[in-house]
């Protein structure tokens, strides 16, 4: 039998006059974190969720996410336009349903909520388990959290990076009450406690933690830290010219200060092509740019006592959250492809969210500046009922389409990433009966939700559009988590499939 070998990443075939020859990146220079590289690469789930409803009050036309077309090929309505081809790489379950107190002779139900609605709908849609009128929390363990226990390696655990979790909406944008449980997706069970895990916030936080003393496999650290180093000086000289420049111009004549603004302008540009000068690299994990300092955080909209209502802003209530989602999808698919963990969540906006929509780029130019908040979208804060509600879910699932195109777009074993890939897109309602209101067409109910599935990892055959009348949205998330690697038959409170999924 022959003897395993071990070679250095840096071992290279010497020839005549000291000639030598570099290895590529064998199996047996990798340790076992990275060895997935050469065999089967593993299985990740990523959570993505939106704080609005489907559809607008009073709206009696159907809401414009679901397709009209069941099965293949569906059509693509408003909100769902930014999927584009890539619909061929997701499927949409449709006709779900949380139950309610009132359908349950004033009793929660299993799996169910309270009459009344925001936030309520975070335990059984995220865990399966029924929300408590008194708390405003998930009361089990969240499904990314139940598919990290399965399948992270040894390795992310033991390094805090069993999972991360990722917010985008900055704040709570309103001068009174706090987030109130709005702000969180993720919860593990200690014991029979549950434990919230606040998401991050910060871009740059996050590229510190998961980044910031990382080396990609295949790339000499010695080397990496030298490129670094190089690159740091030589920003560091151009900005010392820059400043000394800048000093000496006032004090020149009209003619020399021309020309040394030019030789300026020409050194800044010299700059920006340094910085642009990627990584060594020699797989598909790069260590990403650094995103550099966050935005700054947004006033929040303020709020009438009297008239128990918030009075909207244009200028409050932004983050720079348009820059903010495409960071935070940027380090999710670059941990998952370096393997720094399994599972992730990014939440894009709270439960109830009050982000100023008007400060977002349109999907379009000729549809109406969205003046008004993420909430109120629902509730007429500007005309045009669902079809604005619509145009406010498109730009969360924009953001829910690029890093699937970046997991489609990456190589990995006799594919690419998205077919290693589970990432299930929730929102916090559908639309139909309000029972807390005792009216139809609202946009505070949780009959009509939906949840899109993208991937292909354990036999999911995407592409699809799925109508699961009256099943529960955790039904849907059983058959991702299995899809992932994750062997349980029911969250929380719920149990059941939804087997077209895989079919």
């Amino acid at each position: 039998m022959r003897k395993a070998i071990r070679l250095s990443r840096r071992a290279a075939l010497k020839g005549l006059g000291g000639l030598t020859v570099g290895l590529p990146l064998l199996e047996c220079m990798l340790d076992g974190r990275e060895a997935w590289a050469q065999a089967a690469p593993p299985r990740r789930y990523v959570v993505f969720f939106d704080g609005q409803s489907l559809g607008a009050d009073g709206d009696t036309r159907p809401t414009e996410i679901i397709p009209t077309t069941v099965g293949p090929n569906y059509d693509l309505k408003t909100a769902l336009t930014p999927l584009g081809a890539l619909k061929s790489e997701v499927s949409i379950v449709s006709g779900l349903k949380i139950p309610w107190a009132a359908e349950n002779g004033g009793t929660v139900p299993a799996g169910g909520r309270p009459d009344a609605h925001h936030v309520n709908s975070l335990s059984p849609l995220l865990s399966g388990v029924r929300a408590n009128a008194a708390r405003t929390r998930s009361e089990g363990a969240t499904s990314d959290q139940l598919v990290a226990d399965a399948i992270a390696s040894a390795l992310q655990v033991s390094s805090g990076r069993r999972s991360v979790q990722y917010r985008v909406q900055a704040d709570w944008y309103l001068s009174v009450s706090a987030a109130y449980g709005r702000d969180i997706i993720s919860y593990r069970m200690n014991g029979t406690n549950p434990v919230a895990l606040p998401p991050t916030i910060s871009p740059q936080q996050a590229f510190s933690s998961l980044f910031g003393t990382f080396t990609p496999p295949g790339v000499d650290p010695a080397a990496a830290a030298k490129f670094d180093f190089e690159l740091r000086a030589r920003k560091s000289v151009l900005d010392l010219v820059k400043n000394d420049t800048a000093k000496l111009i006032p004090k020149l004549g009209t003619v020399d200060r021309m020309r040394l603004q030019r030789h300026f302008d020409e050194l800044r540009e010299l700059e920006l092509r340094v910085a642009a000068i990627p990584p060594p690299q020699t797989s598909t994990c790069v260590k990403p740019s650094n995103p550099g300092t966050d935005p700054a955080i947004g006033n929040p909209q303020p709020y009438d006592m009297n008239a128990m209502e918030n009075q909207y802003n244009i200028n409050s209530g932004y983050s720079g959250e348009e820059q903010r989602a495409r960071v935070f999808c940027d380090l999710i698919h670059m941990a998952l492809a370096c393997d720094l963990t399994r599972v992730a969540s990014l939440q894009v906006t709270m439960f109830q969210s009050h982000m100023n929509m008007a400060q977002l780029p349109k999907l379009n130019a000729a549809d109406p500046v969205l003046a008004t908040d993420c909430h109120e979208l629902g509730h007429g804060g500007i005309p045009g009922g669902t079809h604005v509600l619509s145009l406010g879910i498109a730009w969360h699932v924009k953001h829910y389409a690029y890093l699937i195109q970046k997991l489609k777009d990456t190589p990995e074993g006799n594919g690419t990433m998205l077919d290693n890939v589970v990432m299930p897109m929730l929102w916090e309602g559908g639309h139909g009966f309000d029972p807390e209101g005792n009216k139809q067409n609202s946009s505070h109910s949780t009959e009509n939700m939906a949840v899109m599935v993208a991937g292909r990892a354990g036999g999911l055959k995407p592409g699809k559009h799925i109508v699961a009348a009256g099943k529960h949205p955790a039904m849907v998330l059983v058959s991702a988590m299995k899809a992932a690697g994750w062997s349980g038959s029911a969250l929380g409170e719920v149990s059941g499939e939804v087997p077209e999924l895989f079919t």
